[in-house]
């Protein structure tokens, strides 16, 4: 991933948190365009998308999330609805009055911007006009549970002990991280990047999400994503009637910065879908027009099923368009 670069102004959060910010494009655009990295990322994997945006009327703001690149942590203890307070507090400081609003989040910053639509549904449609999710969920990602069959739980029983064990010790887990994956940007301390560890786990927004259904929301997953599989993204769509699923053939959980093509195609559609006239008419849409285009769309989902549950001869969720193959097309 790119060095970060300096930050253009700071954002101060109640807690004692400094969220760094990054604001291209002029000063009187007409859609705002704030983006949302992952876990242990900073905004600097937006660097790419923000040079090559054909849209010179957009303003682009991008962020470190709190204890991340450039941000401090803040009191607060970590969690998903701290993040969407974050998100909601970057968009009453960079989107004044009725400028329209596009929001992207990858991973851990898709998961912010769902919980921003469950925690403050007044946004969504009034200010928030479109969303671009990539590598994300709505809930669901720990393994430790009854509902999983035994080698999952084994697995998600090792991972809560790996984030105990950084909590518990951190300096020498940490010494392992910088052996291991060595990133060329400071990364959150190894107990704080725990914490939030167990914040993704404990994410579930996935019965909240009806202000969603307002405007439109294009789903980016990557078609081999071991991080957070794809399968949530097939639910996510389901549980989003205005939801468009773009499949990357043969892509991974990091979608910004090993696919940067595909992931720019996508952002131009949602650019688009943003502007306010594409969203008054996304609105008039009917339940029947609707029901309609997601019944033509739902066709096969991905080349290589990884489970029977969205296997493409059983159907697909609403919203299906298929797989990104480069910037022309789905």
């Amino acid at each position: 991933m790119p060095a970060l670069p300096k930050p253009h102004t700071t954002l101060q959060r109640p807690d004692g948190a400094r969220l760094a910010l990054y604001i291209d494009g002029p000063n009187d655009p007409d859609l705002v365009l704030i983006m949302a990295h992952g876990w242990q990322a900073a905004a600097s994997v937006w660097n790419e998308h923000v040079r090559q945006l054909p849209r010179p009327r957009t303003r682009i703001v991008r962020y470190d999330q709190r204890g991340h690149g450039n941000s401090t942590a803040g009191r607060a203890l970590p969690s998903i609805p701290l993040l969407a307070d974050d998100l909601k507090a970057v968009i009453t400081a960079t989107a004044p009055g009725r400028l329209p609003v596009l929001l992207t989040g990858h991973s851990m910053g898709g998961m912010a911007c769902l919980a921003l639509a469950a925690q403050h549904p007044h946004l969504i449609g009034d200010k928030v006009t479109a969303a671009l999710l990539a590598a994300t969920t709505s809930g669901g990602l720990d393994l430790w549970g009854l509902q999983h069959p035994p080698l999952k739980r084994l697995i998600g029983l090792s991972r809560h002990a790996m984030a105990a064990l950084c909590i518990l010790a951190p300096l020498p887990a940490q010494h392992i991280r910088e052996i291991v994956r060595p990133r060329a940007y400071t990364q959150p301390p190894i107990d704080h990047t725990a914490h939030w560890f167990k914040a993704l786990m404990r994410h579930d927004v996935a019965q909240q999400l009806d202000a969603l259904g307002r405007i439109p929301v294009h789903i980016l997953v990557g078609e081999r994503d071991q991080t957070i599989p794809p399968i949530h993204a097939l639910r996510l769509a389901a549980q989003i009637p205005t939801a468009r699923l773009h499949v990357v053939a043969g892509g991974g959980h990091r979608l910004p910065t090993q696919h940067p093509e595909e992931f720019l195609a996508a952002l131009e559609r949602a650019c688009a879908d943003a502007l306010p006239a594409a969203g008054r008419w996304n609105r008039r849409l009917s339940r029947r027009d609707r029901g309609t285009a997601r019944g033509k769309s739902a066709q096969a989902v991905l080349r290589t099923p990884t489970s029977a549950e969205h296997r493409p001869d059983q159907g697909g969720p609403p919203g299906v368009v298929g797989r990104i193959n480069d910037r022309t097309g789905t």
